[in-house]
């Protein structure tokens, strides 16, 4: 099944350790914490029924490319995307950002 924002499912890491399973499916978000920190954590302690869509969209966001960069347009057309769509953008980088120390993983939905 193709990922979406509705429906997929993916690891966090910081560093080489997972941290959080989350699963998304028709927009509603559920997250296995595999840490007490909530620094290590997508979410940090919020509880699943608070994760909204517009969180998680948000959430992607602060894993990408900034919307206003100076050169976005160049970053886009080299990953073939026509717009700044944060979960897409994450899908193809794994939302790893320069001297970042999380990544995301993603898994094939069951």
């Amino acid at each position: 099944m193709k990922q979406t924002l509705d429906n997929c499912t993916f690891r966090y890491y910081m560093k080489d350790t997972c941290t959080a399973l989350v699963k998304v499916r028709g927009g509603v978000v559920s997250c296995e914490r595999y840490t007490d920190n909530p620094l290590y954590l997508p979410f940090g302690k919020m509880p699943d029924r608070c994760i909204t869509k517009k969180g998680l969209i948000l959430f992607f966001s602060e894993h990408c490319i900034p919307e206003h960069r100076a050169n976005l347009q160049d970053f886009l057309n080299h990953y073939g995307l026509e717009k700044h769509d944060p979960f897409k953008i994450c899908l193809i980088t794994n939302g790893v950002m320069a001297d970042s120390l999380f990544r995301l993983e993603w898994i094939e939905n069951e």
